[in-house]
């Protein structure tokens, strides 16, 4: 099944650094598993892939070439086993002000303030309470399959993380929004630590020096600067789309529910209707608009990375009857819910 991404659409703002596809095909290879089936299933394609350290692709389409190399590979570990075998990957803007920061807690801060400069999470933070330290960031709730994005992602943040400890920093506790995966073999070798699944999000967790500690690759004045271009990115990617996408988020998240209204959607971002109105408008779109949009989006991931029977998809994207889905299938794929399964191309 090819799932096509289509980068114009106004409505899908969920991105990730282009550098991050980088390494993928050397690990199929690596693992015996096609990439070009790969790239078939995301909707990638090997040109979207780049090495600029600007360039941004779709989140959604990267997590799903995660989880079609896991299903290829037959391996639900497929993200970390990525990780630990090659590496983080390339550096970007972001990971090389992790490297030169003084400390290890500015680090941590400076993940935090900068990371939806890489990908576009749905929250992070960075937490301290004396000598221990949180890291936690999760993803748009509208990603129906990311447990190979958890995996790779919270594992190169762990690895660079690491990389600055000087001796000073102990893990304590790795905690992932991913479910068990059947052997917790590979995860224990990485972390060395308890982890936890099924978390609401993803956390790393830490005993620090209280008064920072040293990082034995600090660079002070190279370590200004690039906070100064990731500043500067950061205000070029707060862009009109980031308060859809924050609406998307908020649809997302209640999905499910039949009789879900602009109402209920304005009061959990503690807006009012009117304003929500406005602002949609003056970003040229509606309510309406972006609630059919999520639900499309979550339907393609639906039909395309599960076995889920159809109803069970219907109801888990707020269809009061399976009758209602099938109509809306028609309208966004051109076919039913269940020729969508028997190959074809479905556009989100």
């Amino acid at each position: 099944m090819l799932m096509r991404f289509d980068a114009a659409a106004p409505a899908d703002t969920l991105l990730i650094h282009s550098r991050a596809q980088i390494g993928l095909a050397d690990y199929c290879r690596l693992r015996g598993v096609p990439f070009d089936a790969v790239l078939r299933e995301s909707g990638l394609d090997a040109e979207t892939v780049s090495a600029s350290l600007g360039g941004h692709i779709s989140l959604r389409a990267h997590s799903s070439a995660l989880e079609a190399a896991s299903r290829l590979a037959d391996d639900d570990t497929f993200g970390l086993g990525w990780t630990r075998s090659l590496g983080p990957g390339p550096e970007d803007t972001v990971s090389l002000a992790i490297r030169h920061a003084p400390n290890f807690r500015t680090a941590l801060e400076v993940s935090a303030r900068f990371m939806r400069i890489v990908a576009d999470v749905a929250e992070v933070r960075a937490e301290f309470d004396g000598d221990t330290a949180e890291l936690a960031f999760g993803f748009s709730p509208e990603l129906v399959c990311r447990d190979q994005l958890h995996d790779r992602v919270t594992s190169k943040v762990f690895s660079r993380l690491m990389r600055i400890s000087g001796g000073s920093v102990q893990p304590l506790e790795v905690r992932l929004a991913r479910a068990r995966p059947l052997s917790l073999t590979l995860h224990d070798m990485f972390y060395g630590v308890p982890v936890r699944f099924g978390a609401p999000r993803n956390s790393l967790h830490f005993r620090i020096d209280p008064q920072g500690g040293t990082n034995p690759l600090r660079d002070d004045d190279l370590f200004a600067a690039l906070c100064e271009l990731n500043r500067r990115r950061l205000d070029d990617r707060r862009r009109a789309e980031d308060f859809v996408a924050m609406v998307n988020d908020a649809i997302a998240e209640r999905v499910a529910d039949p009789m879900l209204t602009i109402s209920e959607v304005a009061r959990g971002m503690a807006i009012s209707v009117r304003a929500l109105q406005r602002k949609l408008a003056e970003r040229e779109t509606t309510f309406h608009a972006l609630h059919d949009g999520v639900r499309r989006r979550m339907a393609a991931d639906y039909l395309v990375q599960t076995d889920l029977p159809i109803s069970e998809i219907a109801f888990r994207l707020g269809f009061s009857a399976v009758g209602n889905f099938s109509r809306a299938a028609r309208r966004w794929f051109g076919r039913p819910p269940s020729e969508c399964r028997n190959g074809g191309e479905l556009k989100v």
